[in-house]
């Protein structure tokens, strides 16, 4: 619920209070967000209390400088459904909302203070509240755990990273670090998919890291899938731009005959009726992972079937698809 706006000294730059919740402990904790001042720079902070806000001298429990931070995303897992997210150069710190009108507010506010933030001064060097930027704004984010695997085994990109997509790009973020480690093009990306709290991302040849793929583990199934869904879009989007290129270079040309170069393919769903969201064909012959582990084949075919890896064994076990029903051989 929002409070009442202050009189005091101390709270002429609240822009926006509140109780929140924090994501890990899910404990009720009263939230501030504050507009640049000379009491210091636009920062979320958080009390234990409304009162323990009002008294005397109020010390918050945690702030986090907006422009510290990369990116500010709406997400959601299992437990939470109106999250928002601050992921800065060395942590990403949630909080949950109680609905998405509330969510949507604090998102707002807070992304309209990150703006005005970094908006550049002639006098301006550097600051001593903000960290060099990991790279151009993200649309999306995610924080994730490489796994030696495939890719991430063959070019030592394991451990924590930031998942971060543009229009154009996947980019892999090392937490602490200010630059991508790797950054693979969104028309190099073959494929990619989820089983429960994995993610996958296969690359063709033409990537910078060369064929192969990464697999990643995030918090939940939800989170897997969102990802999924995500990044399904951004390609589809990026088909829908070059397609569009292509037959405005083809219509621009003498007599409107100029030859414009191919879109690239992107995968598209196979054609059955209400398939799950996590069931993406692709033009190969190797099937695509479902959330609940299903494979989209003929009937009475044998394919092979992928298994995240170790905890989990990375190897294919043969599946028999019999009147709808998948039975081990």
């Amino acid at each position: 619920m929002e409070s009442q706006a202050c009189d005091l000294q101390s709270c002429e730059d609240v822009r926006k209070s509140g109780y929140l919740r924090k994501q890990k402990s899910m404990h009720r904790r009263y939230f501030v967000l504050r507009a640049a001042s000379e009491r210091g720079p636009t920062r979320l902070e958080y009390y234990e209390s409304e009162k323990k806000f009002r008294g005397k001298a109020p010390v918050p429990k945690k702030a986090v400088a907006l422009e510290t931070c990369f990116n500010i995303n709406k997400r959601a897992d299992s437990k939470n459904k109106h999250m928002i997210v601050l992921y800065t150069r060395a942590e990403s710190f949630a909080i949950a909302a109680e609905n998405e009108a509330d969510q949507d507010e604090w998102y707002q506010a807070m992304v309209d203070l990150q703006c005005k933030s970094k908006i550049p001064t002639d006098n301006e060097d550097g600051g001593d509240y903000g960290v060099p930027n990991p790279g151009p704004a993200f649309k999306e984010v995610w924080q994730v755990k490489v796994w030696p695997k495939g890719l991430g085994q063959a070019k030592n990109l394991v451990g924590i990273y930031r998942l971060c997509l543009t229009d154009k790009t996947v980019n892999f973020v090392k937490l602490n670090s200010d630059a991508a480690a790797v950054v693979l093009q969104l028309m190099n990306v073959r494929r990619c998919g989820h089983s429960e709290n994995f993610f996958f991302v296969e690359v063709g040849r033409s990537a910078v890291t060369g064929p192969g793929e990464f697999w990643m583990q995030v918090d939940d199934s939800v989170v897997a899938q969102n990802m999924h869904e995500t990044l399904l879009e951004a390609m589809k989007a990026l088909s829908e731009e070059f397609r569009q290129r292509s037959k405005s270079q083809s219509n621009s040309g003498p007599g409107g005959g100029a030859t414009a170069s191919n879109p690239i393919s992107v995968p598209s769903r196979r054609h059955h009726p209400n398939p799950p969201p996590s069931q993406v064909g692709f033009t190969r012959r190797r099937p695509e992972l479902s959330l609940r582990g299903e494979l989209t084949v003929e009937q009475g075919s044998t394919v092979p079937m992928l298994l995240p890896p170790h905890g989990i064994a990375s190897r294919g076990l043969p599946l028999l698809m019999m009147g709808g029903k998948v039975r081990m051989e």
